[in-house]
């Protein structure tokens, strides 16, 4: 080998050789150092939910001390036990005053029961109509036996819906509205109530309020029947082929 080629050959392996001994540079991400990931937040416990209130039976309906009790203690239905001692007379000293003072407060709460036993008590003339003014004022007894009736009706109570129809059948309180009596009527039938599917079998059968539809109304007497009402199966089946479930 020549001594230029010597020469030459030194000078590549010189080159070469200070190339790679030369340090790549770090990447940027890789020299600063990793942020430990941040620790998780402690779940929030879901608050504690209230206790439930002890279950509170209502007052029987001879124990005076209870039902008071738990009318002062705003158990509404106890007011209507209440009241309705003091309108019977038998386990205190009868106060109708008193007993329509219960009666109507329970109402206004929303007691289906107080509405009731107030309308009845206008009904039986226990209670005198005020006629001083009010709801039930001025219009006498059957107005306002009418008004209790409707408002127990609308608050669910299937017996003020048979009342109510009965009145406006009768013209009782109002202006005889047989459509009205029959719309009630239908309302409690089909809840299940057995006289109310009477009394609308009754206007079928006369046409008053609804359509006359003799078909119509044997089936209403025929469900008052299966209800278990005895006036229903003879209206159905003269020849007592209908009869009602017995057990």
């Amino acid at each position: 080998m020549h001594v230029r080629e010597l020469a030459q050959a030194l000078l590549v392996a010189l080159f070469l050789g200070g190339c790679g001994g030369a340090a790549a540079p770090a990447p940027r991400h890789a020299a600063a150092g990793a942020r430990p990931a941040p620790a998780a937040a402690p779940r929030a416990e879901a608050p504690a939910e209230p206790a439930p209130p002890p279950l509170r039976l209502p007052c029987e309906g001879d124990d005076l001390v209870g039902c008071t009790n738990g009318c002062a203690d705003h158990q509404i239905e106890d007011c209507v036990t209440l009241g309705s001692m003091y309108l019977g007379g038998a386990i205190v000293s009868m106060d109708v005053e008193r007993a329509v003072g219960l009666f109507k407060e329970a109402c206004v709460e929303g007691s289906a029961r107080g509405c009731l036993r107030l309308g009845d008590a206008y009904h039986d003339r226990l209670a005198r109509a005020d006629a001083s003014g009010g709801a039930e004022g001025a219009g006498g007894a059957d107005e306002a036996a009418l008004y209790w009736h409707v408002r127990a009706c609308h608050a669910g109570a299937n017996l003020g819906c048979l009342a109510a129809g009965r009145a406006y059948l009768q013209g009782q309180g109002a202006s005889a509205d047989p459509g009205r009596a029959a719309a009630l009527f239908r309302r409690v039938c089909e809840r299940g109530n057995a006289p109310a599917c009477v009394e609308l079998g009754h206007l079928h059968a006369k046409g008053e309020g609804v359509e006359r539809d003799g078909a119509k109304a044997v089936e209403l007497f025929t469900k008052a029947c299966k209800l278990g009402l005895d006036e229903g199966c003879l209206l159905a089946s003269r020849s007592g082929d209908v009869l009602p479930p017995r057990d």
